[in-house]
């Protein structure tokens, strides 16, 4: 019952607290998180990981949000994948029409790689186009573990809870 009630004020006070409206904000995403898989067109490799999304319009109005990150790809699609890593991550994004910071929160298609033998680096471009809305990311990480991972993927990006 308390984690019920919990939800519901988090629901309430976050509505109340979005009467942010512009047509343009500028996004950084941190993150940290874990991939782990064997895919070689075929297989199973996801990332999963929690993070903080900081959106800010040229008005300077600013809305900060605990998100929860995760990827995943077809069980047959264009990816070479495997091993451990755990990636800590600075992503930037552009969004352009959406009215609210909210709108940023979704499904993106993405690009990306990352490699690691004991420490490597990685990269991630991501976009999102719904009707009227663009935007674009663009991200960093950092990546302990043993693995590789090349290929195309969904990112799914929500509110934590």
């Amino acid at each position: 019952m308390k984690k019920m009630i919990l939800a519901i004020a988090m629901v309430l006070g976050a509505s109340s607290a979005h009467a942010f409206t512009s047509p343009t904000w500028a996004c950084s995403l941190n993150f940290n998180g874990a991939a782990k898989g064997l895919k070689v067109l075929v297989g199973e490799y996801k990332f999963s990981g929690k993070g903080n999304l900081l959106c800010a319009t040229p008005t300077g109005q600013v809305a900060d949000y605990p998100v929860n990150v995760t990827m995943d790809a077809a069980p047959l699609s264009p990816q070479v994948s495997f091993g451990y890593m755990k990636l800590a991550g600075q992503a930037v994004e552009f969004s352009l029409l959406n009215l609210q910071p909210e709108d940023v929160l979704g499904t993106y298609y993405v690009a990306q790689g990352q490699a690691a033998v004991a420490g490597g680096v990685g990269v991630i471009a991501a976009t999102k186009v719904g009707l009227p809305q663009l935007a674009i990311q663009v991200s960093l990480q950092f990546a302990r573990g043993l693995g590789v991972n090349l290929g195309l993927n969904k990112m799914h990006i929500e509110l934590a809870q």
